[in-house]
């Protein structure tokens, strides 16, 4: 057997295997820009931001080997963002809230659910006293994504 054809098959496997992935990839995070992207301005980074009253919006694409992207919406004057994990290969989306409390210099990533709540014991006064925030941040993110919560 010659050991240079079996290894010469193998690496075209492989590379056959990573342009495939990489086909499928480039197109799913295609259409999410496509969705979630609309109306947005590319900035230096590659990201897509967008300023709505007073909250600044955006859509990350996915890196290479992960298989999701993010949508954020920052309420930088409250000191809550919103974050949305959206995969590339299915419609469940998974949600978080950052909250940054001055009076007790601490910064709180919260997973919450789809109605932006939470049933950590812990966070739920946090969330409480955020929630005018939180309101306005849902909001911009109905607005501009159609997302239900």
């Amino acid at each position: 057997m010659n050991y240079k054809k079996v290894i010469f098959k193998i690496m075209i496997g492989i590379v056959g295997i990573f342009a495939l992935y990489f086909g499928i990839h480039t197109y799913a995070n295609g259409q999410l820009m496509k969705t979630y992207a609309k109306g947005f301005e590319q900035n230096p980074l590659g990201d897509y931001a967008k300023n709505e009253s007073d909250m600044v919006l955006t859509v990350y694409e996915a890196p290479l080997f992960q298989t999701y992207t993010n949508l954020s919406v920052s309420n930088s004057k409250e000191k809550v963002d919103l974050i949305v994990w959206v995969p590339l290969y299915s419609k469940e989306l998974s949600y978080g809230l950052i909250v940054k409390d001055d009076e007790n210099i601490a910064t709180y990533q919260i997973e919450v659910n789809d109605h932006l709540q939470t049933d950590d014991e812990k966070y739920k006064h946090i969330l409480q006293k955020k929630q005018n925030a939180i309101n306005e941040i849902k909001s911009a993110a109905e607005k501009e994504w159609g997302l239900n919560f």
